[in-house]
């Protein structure tokens, strides 16, 4: 079984199988999860915000899109 890496935003290689799993849907995927870690530290309950309800709401969003359509897929807006 051979894994492919693809690198996106923070520098972490997300890792797929090629064999089940078609490459566009591992980018997008990859670039989700790239989202999810660049706003982990926004949900932490020491971080300074006032948004933190946005922020959860906005990691809930990117952690249940939907990858069946490649031409449908919209990421949720992150908070300001």
């Amino acid at each position: 079984m051979a894994e492919s890496g693809i690198q996106i935003g923070s520098g972490r290689v997300y890792t797929y199988d090629p064999e089940k799993e078609d490459g566009d849907i591992a980018y997008k995927k990859a670039e989700r999860n790239s989202l999810l870690a660049e706003s982990d530290v926004y949900v932490l309950e020491d971080f300074p915000t006032s948004k933190k309800t946005e922020w959860k709401a906005y990691r809930k969003a990117l952690r249940d899109m939907d990858f069946s359509d490649l031409d449908k897929i919209t990421f949720p807006t992150k908070p300001e």
